[in-house]
Parts: C-alpha cells; sequence; structure tokens
C-alpha cells in the first residue's frame, strides 16, 4: 500500500495573539508543526502533502529549512472548513493507495496510535480515529449503529440535544483509500450552520453507500489541539506527562514527576533515578544506574553507566561516558566528550573539548576548543584562550599533565605528557614533555614599606 500524507497547516490562530502562523507557535522548544512533521516520517510515507494558507512561505521556509527530504506544497487561500483543505491536496495525490489527514495543530497523536488506525483500514475505504473526551463540547460526536461501527459524525453546531450527551469525538485524523477520498471530496456540500465543507462528511458519504468504516480509538492527551496559550499550555503538560508516564514505565525513579518535564524523547537503562526540577529536551539517552540530581537540564546528550550528574547542572549537545562525575553548578555544551570516570567539578564549563579519561577539572574552569588527555589534572582557574577575535584555537594537553590553579593557557597550544604548570602562570608557547613551564611576572618584596 502506498501511503501519503496530507499535513493542515493554513491556519492562523488569531486566538494565540501572535505575528506568528500557528503552526509556527511554539510547544516547549518547537514548533507545534515540528511534531506533525516528526510523526508523519516515522511512518514513512511515500509523500507529505502539506496545506499551507495564512503566512504560507514562512510556514514553507521553517519546513524547508529543519526537514530534509521531498514535500509537496499547496494553498488553501480561502479558510472554508477541512473538506476544504483536504480538496487543495486533492490533485497531488496519486488515484491508488491511501491517504492520512493529520494536523499541525494537533501535535501529540503517537505513531503507535497512527500504526492501529492504518491497520484497522484494511480492506475499508475509510477509517477514523477517535476518542473518549472529559469534555466533548465543539468536537463532532461519533455516531455508532447497533453494531457499533461508526455511521455518522455530527458537528457541535449541528448536533441534537441527544446527540451532545455522547462523548466520543472525531479527532479528524482518518485514512481513506484515494479514489473513495476524491470522489467523496467531490461530494461534499456547505449544507450546515458554519457553511463549511466538513471532512467529517466523508463518514456519512461512506454509510450511505453501505461501506463499512474501520476506527481506532486513542486516549484524550494524545488528540489535544491549541486554539490559545491557555490551551497551549495544557498541551504542553499532557505533552510532559506522556513522555514521564512513558518513562516511569520503563523503570525511572522519579524524586516528583510533578516538577520533572520530560519535553523530548528519552532513552533509560536500569536503576535510572532522577530528581527534582529536571528538564529533559531533545534526545537523551540515560545508561544503566544514572543519577540526575536535581534543578538539571539536559538537552541531546548520551550519559554511559554508573555516572551522575549533580544538582544546577546544565548539559547539551554532549556524551559522558561511564562512571563519569557532573557538578554542581557545571555547563557543558556544544560537542563537550567526557571519557571514563572524568571529573567536571562546581562552575566548571566545557565546550567543544574531549576530557580524557580519569582527567577532572574540579573547580571554576573554562576549557573551549580543548582536547585533555587520560589522568590530567586541571586546576581551579584554569581557562583556555581559545578565542583571538577572529578565529577559535585548539588546545592539546596530553596524558598525565598537571595544570596549576589560575593558569591561562593561550591557544593554538600544546602541553605534552607529564608535563606542569605552576599556579599563575601564562602559557603562550608548547611545553615538552615532561617539562615545568612557568609564566609568571617576578615577584618583587619591599621592605619596610609603608601606606603613604
Amino acid at each position: 500500500m502506498g501511503l501519503s500524507i496530507v499535513l493542515l497547516a493554513a491556519g492562523e490562530g488569531k486566538r494565540m495573539k501572535t505575528e506568528k502562523p500557528k503552526p509556527l507557535v511554539h510547544l516547549a522548544d518547537h514548533p507545534l508543526i515540528q511534531y506533525s512533521l516528526d510523526t508523519a516520517k516515522a511512518l514513512k510515507p511515500e509523500r507529505i502533502v502539506l496545506v499551507t494558507g495564512y503566512k504560507k512561505d514562512e510556514v514553507k521556509k521553517y519546513v524547508i529549512a529543519n526537514n530534509p527530504g521531498d514535500y509537496i506544497f499547496c494553498e488553501q487561500k480561502e479558510r472554508l472548513g477541512t473538506g476544504h483543505a483536504v480538496k487543495q491536496a486533492a490533485p497531488y495525490l496519486p488515484d491508488s493507495g491511501k491517504t492520512l489527514v493529520l494536523y499541525a495543530d494537533v501535535p501529540l497523536v503517537g505513531a503507535k496510535s497512527l500504526k492501529k488506525l492504518i491497520a484497522s483500514s484494511n480492506r475499508k475505504k475509510l477509517a477514523i480515529l477517535t476518542s473518549k473526551v472529559t469534555d466533548p463540547r465543539w468536537y463532532g460526536r461519533i455516531i455508532r449503529d447497533d453494531k457499533q461501527d461508526p455511521t455518522a459524525i455530527r458537528e457541535e453546531a449541528d448536533a441534537t440535544k441527544q446527540e451532545k450527551t455522547i462523548n466520543e469525538i472525531f479527532t479528524g485524523i482518518m485514512i481513506a483509500e484515494n479514489d473513495f477520498l476524491k470522489r467523496g471530496l467531490k461530494g461534499l456540500l456547505r449544507n450546515n450552520n458554519a457553511g463549511e465543507y466538513y471532512l467529517t462528511d466523508l463518514v456519512d458519504f461512506a454509510s450511505k453507500r453501505q461501506l463499512k468504516i474501520g476506527s481506532t480509538q486513542t486516549r484524550e492527551e494524545e488528540i489535544l489541539g491549541a486554539n490559545n496559550k491557555e490551551e497551549l499550555a495544557r498541551l504542553y503538560k499532557a505533552l510532559t506527562a506522556l513522555n514521564i508516564e512513558a518513562a516511569k514505565k520503563k523503570g525511572v525513579i522519579l524524586k516528583d514527576e510533578a516538577s520533572c518535564f520530560v519535553e523530548g524523547q528519552l532513552k533509560v537503562g536500569k536503576d535510572v533515578r532522577i530528581g527534582s526540577n529536571v528538564t529533559i529536551k531533545g534526545s537523551v539517552s540515560l545508561g544503566n544506574n544514572v543519577c540526575i540530581e536535581s534543578n538539571v537540564v539536559l538537552c541531546n546528550t548520551k550519559v554511559g553507566d554508573d555516572t551522575t550528574i549533580k544538582d544546577f547542572c546544565s548539559i547539551e549537545d554532549s556524551v559522558l561516558a561511564k562512571n563519569v562525575e557532573v557538578g554542581p553548578f557545571a555547563r557543558l555544551r556544544n560537542g563537550a566528550v567526557l571519557d571514563d570516570s572524568a571529573k567536571v567539578g562546581n562552575f566548571v564549563e566545557i565546550k567543544k573539548s574531549k576530557i580524557g579519561q580519569g582527567s577532572k577539572a574540579n573547580h571554576h574552569a573554562y576549557l573551549g576548543d580543548a582536547n585533555i588527555g587520560k589522568k590530567v589534572n586541571v586546576g581551579a582557574g584554569t581557562i583556555t584562550c581559545n578565542y583571538d577575535g577572529k578565529l577559535k584555537h585548539k588546545t592539546k594537553i596530553e596524558d598525565g599533565s598537571f595544570i596549576g590553579t589560575n593558569s591561562s593557557l593561550v591557544a593554538p597550544l600544546k602541553i605534552g605528557k607529564k608535563a606542569y604548570v605552576a599556579a599563575g602562570s601564562v602559557i603562550t608557547t608548547d611545553v615538552p614533555s615532561g617539562s615545568l613551564a612557568f609564566g609568571r611576572s617576578k615577584q618583587n618584596n619591599k621592605k619596610n614599606w609603608k601606606k603613604k
């Protein structure tokens, strides 16, 4: 079966009170549309057609810049409902295969739920995704027959008083065979209170032709949308709650899940412990017996077994090996790599640097664009002076070296194996292996000196 996906991304989002088109409003660190795109790509369709509208060029620019691959863009010039939006995509769909309809502002529906929906469409012209919700107002209600097969979807504006008591709603997400979809779209009418073309009328279109309709039900958290900032906040809570639930099922021990915010993808090993007020973004992997203490931010980071990250650390785009200790109050960023048993202490910042096995920088240091070997000691207050005002330069410190307190290492620079740098030095030239380097001005003492 050739799968096409139509992603509706034409919304203006007036109630969001924003200058951005609705698909580009942020949920956590990403625009709403990015979540839907990630899910769409996970299904590996033959094509993705994006229906744009308000500030279409901004939406197109974002998609192309942040999502490698080929996309088809079309425009919905008038806002005449979801059926009208999908009509704009119909010319770009093949005559055979199936099409899945998704929404940029319904970002949390999972690939697992959509795969179930696709499976429910086997040998059927149409299948719909439904959900039972606590407050069904403003949603289309699912009307079922005696056999519990869907026969119609009744929009809020057109529903009877009895139909409004139904709490199973249509999520807006459906999959249809292309030949049926194209015929059904041509037959849509604006004979409703809103004067719009409803995609939901395809269910009635199928029922009148005595075609069996498939359905799959998913939980409410996955189908939430956002039309204003209040709903966006609710969507964020749902996002983190779903991810925390998944983490707990994998065995993570959370000190206070109410203050833990898992915004991205989290992979975990066994016996992982996470403290309070921890935020996890992007793609994070935690090995066995990892301990993340409180007030920590992790983003796009891999952490090896038996590693501890202490309080108040910020770590992004980094890799930590086994038995590493970081913090408290440390910052790692832009490709920091810590080998086995490395130790980074309080108020240390590491950027684009590798810290070798068993090496340590325990206090108040900045290590940028550095390659540090095994069992190196970096004293408090040490910095690699990596920027000359125009270019960044590298510092290399080889195995077993000792860097004294309050030293400035002016790159480009190489410090050989088992070399020593005296405390308070400014080192501007390479230090040979086994050497002791001084870079201080001469000390003068004035006897019998009194302040005048």
